[in-house]
């Protein structure tokens, strides 16, 4: 074998080694790019965080224990423990096109809520950098309630829910969770359609985390959720909150 083969084969291995080693860096650079471009959650202290809840149409977040959050939590938030094993399952219920405002005692276990968040597809998140306690220093006011950890909801089994369906020539059935605030504003509104439209459409309350059966088999992703159902069969449907004038004509369509 004489020098200049051993040459020539030494100057392809080098080759192959060196577009290997590009290659990899391209990737590197590639991976680089995508995480700078993620979203990023923003971090606002006590003052900004109330004018973006005043702004409105944002789904406001405690992520702290039951606990402390009837010891005192922000008007209208939502309640999901960040210890919560079934966390991911009800973080992954709200809006992801919603801004989500996020908050805790201090900060930290929000913090980390809302980077978990940015990486499930949220597209705004923003978090209480000194959480509740900055809230807390500047004066602005807090509820005492006792959120409720059950709900006393009807468990569905298909053929249970079915002999619903087939019982009704018309039926709202409202997908909630007793965590949802956004579930909650829209009390009024299902209590209003179901006084007005008594008779001729059955309105039904069914809790996500009682019914995951059923919840999976009409494909409900988000609470609020909504299906209108006409002689068992499924008409329409809609995610989040919804006016009752809107409500209303849906139903009076299908009646």
């Amino acid at each position: 074998m004489n020098f200049f083969y051993l040459r020539a084969l030494y100057m392809n291995v080098y080759r192959i080694l060196d577009m290997k080693r590009i290659f990899l860096t391209l990737l590197i650079l590639v991976a680089l790019m995508i995480d700078l471009s993620a979203q990023v959650a923003q971090n606002v202290n006590a003052v900004k965080f109330k004018e973006l809840i005043a702004a409105g149409d944002a789904i406001v977040l405690d992520v702290r224990t039951p606990g402390e959050y009837s010891r005192g939590n922000i008007s209208g938030s939502t309640l999901i423990n960040i210890a919560d094993q079934n966390f991911a399952s009800k973080i992954s219920m709200l809006q992801k096109d919603k801004t989500i405002l996020v908050y805790c005692l201090t900060g930290s276990r929000s913090a980390v809520a809302a980077n978990y968040m940015t990486r499930m597809g949220f597209k705004k998140i923003v978090n209480l950098q000194q959480g509740i306690m900055d809230w807390n220093r500047q004066g602005f006011p807090v509820v005492q309630s006792n959120q409720a950890v059950a709900s006393a909801s009807t468990s569905y089994t298909e053929q249970t829910f079915s002999k619903l369906l087939q019982a009704n020539k018309l039926v709202l059935v409202d997908f909630h969770a007793v965590w949802c605030a956004p579930c909650k504003a829209m009390n009024p509104v299902i209590d209003k359609v179901s006084a007005d439209f008594k008779g001729k459409a059955k309105v039904e309350k069914v809790d996500v985390e009682n019914n995951k059966l059923i919840t999976t088999a009409y494909q409900v992703q988000t609470v609020p959720g909504f299906v209108l159902f006409k002689e068992g069969k499924k008409v329409w449907s809609h995610t989040g909150i919804i006016s009752y004038n809107d409500l209303a004509v849906v139903i009076r369509k299908y009646l």
